[in-house]
């Protein structure tokens, strides 16, 4: 009882903290793109995408699953992080030594010609890269969440608003991205660095270590290979079948629409997978984390569903503008797909922290293979075909998911289905209200429906809040809201 007692205030703190860090960071990135995105054209941008394609899956491919495995296993000594350390330095030196050998081929294979020279600048930041998700997961296994949220902002303040802003009005294009992203990946090793040195220890490869984490890191890395593949081959698509400004309005509406299931996603990883790992042996408390977590999901993401499919037009005229009226169709298609994207990883959450990490690698090919098919064959059809085609792909595999990690789980199909049902209600509101504030300013400017929309719909949300919580979070997300909330968490 104690125990499960202290880890709930541990999933509360944590929570707390690592969701305002990365709520900080979106309302952050909100402004920071609606100023970039003044600044910079959709080509531009298709070009820095175009890259980050590269980047991750060099990222993906360099830790080998192996950041996971400090996570989840049980027992772990210094000789077992000492050659985790190790193994992803030396293969990100690698990988980012080929990145360079091979970036005029990377260039040609996705028709961006501009990618040659930038490839090769963004392969110094592979090794910096590789050793952050290292200390995050050294972190994260120590329930460090605060000092590593924290860091993880700063890092991203300095580089956006201190370089990203300033580069790109003095018209350095594309490269005040670039810039960015470099400046971000260094100096977030430099804090990991300072703030994880007790946690650390010196790179030294030991066999044996190897042979004890090898199996199940092979499986992580194999999910996280499905996953980056899952994640931007759509973007390979369009790049290769559509163009490169195309892929810069259909990546940037993807990216904004991104960010609530970014947030979800980064707590399930950095806060809830390191909790149900220390849980994953009982059974009935794992089946209650699951409920739990899709009770969380649910009343975040399908009231936020509602209000950007019905606020997209006003969202892109106010924070993109209007050369990037292209993107609405994608915003409002990518919108209706958010809880699926953020209810997948909840069901990741639970088969990692169980350690099946080959379930989940065969859930993610899965997952890859859906969204390469649905998307391959909608591209002829234009970018909103894509988008479309995303979606459901998306949702498909969230349904296949769920099956399986309720299954894992003993939860039932009723179970899952009622603790949608007050979120799906709560959103059906949002909706409707925000149609109206819409009906009611249909000659108002853009910002102002904006601005009036979410302050009608943040109203509502308060006052149902405060009369009843568990008339948008349900049962099970009102225990954890009065977790977060309690005196002792505080």
């Amino acid at each position: 009882m104690n125990e499960s007692r202290n880890l709930t205030h541990e999933a509360a703190r944590g929570l707390s903290w690592s969701g305002t860090m990365l709520l900080a960071r979106i309302l952050l990135n909100v402004l920071v793109t609606a100023v970039l995105a003044r600044l910079l054209s959709p080509q531009e941008y298709g070009v820095v995408g175009a890259a980050m394609i590269v980047g991750a899956l060099g990222n993906s491919i360099a830790n080998l699953g192996m950041s996971q495995v400090v996570i989840q296993r049980r027992d772990i000594e210094e000789r077992h992080i000492g050659t985790v350390i190790s193994l992803s330095m030396v293969i990100a030196a690698i990988l980012g030594l080929l990145q360079w050998v091979f970036a005029r081929q990377i260039a040609d294979f996705l028709h961006v010609p501009e990618l040659v020279l930038v490839s090769r600048v963004l392969a110094v930041m592979m090794v910096a890269n590789a050793f952050n998700l290292v200390a995050e997961a050294i972190l994260s296994r120590h329930l460090k969440f605060k000092i590593s949220s924290i860091a993880g902002l700063a890092a991203w303040i300095a580089s956006h608003v201190g370089l990203a802003i300033p580069l790109a009005y003095l018209g350095f294009s594309y490269w005040a991205l670039v810039v960015a992203y470099m400046a971000e990946a260094f100096i977030l090793a430099s804090i990991y660095f300072f703030i994880a040195r007790d946690y650390l220890v010196r790179p030294s490869f030991d066999m044996q270590s190897y042979r004890d984490i090898r199996r199940q890191s092979l499986g992580y890395s194999l999910a996280g290979i499905s996953t980056f593949t899952a994640k931007y081959i759509d973007n390979i698509i369009v790049a290769r079948l559509i163009g490169t400004a195309e892929l810069g309005i259909y990546s940037r509406a993807y990216y904004l629409i991104a960010m609530p299931a970014t947030l979800f996603g980064n707590l399930n990883k950095s806060v809830v997978f390191p909790l149900l790992s220390k849980v994953h042996h009982d059974k009935a408390r794992l089946r209650t984390a699951h409920l739990k977590g899709f009770a969380l999901t649910a009343a975040l993401a399908l009231p936020s569903s509602a209000f950007l499919c019905c606020f997209a037009k006003e969202l892109v005229l106010t924070v993109l503008g209007q050369q990037w009226m292209d993107a609405v169709t994608p915003i409002i298609v990518f919108s209706a797909a958010i809880y699926f994207r953020a209810g997948y990883r909840v069901c990741a959450a639970v088969t990692l922290a169980t350690g099946r990490s080959y379930r989940t690698a065969s859930m993610q090919i899965t997952y890859m293979a859906l969204v390469a098919s649905f998307a391959f064959f909608s591209a002829p059809y234009g970018v909103n075909a894509v988008a479309f085609a995303v979606s459901g792909a998306i949702a498909t595999s969230f349904f296949l998911y769920a099956a399986i990690s309720c299954r894992m789980t003993g939860l039932s199909a009723l179970d899952f289905a009622l603790v949608h049902v007050p979120p799906v209600a709560f959103a059906a509101m949002v909706f409707a209200t925000g149609s109206a504030v819409k009906m009611l300013l249909a000659e108002a400017p853009d910002y102002l429906v904006l601005a009036t929309g979410l302050m009608a719909i943040g109203t509502l949300s308060v006052v149902t809040l405060y009369l009843r919580a568990s008339l948008l979070f349900g049962k099970y997300g009102a225990e954890v809201l009065q977790s977060l909330t309690s005196k002792k968490t505080k």
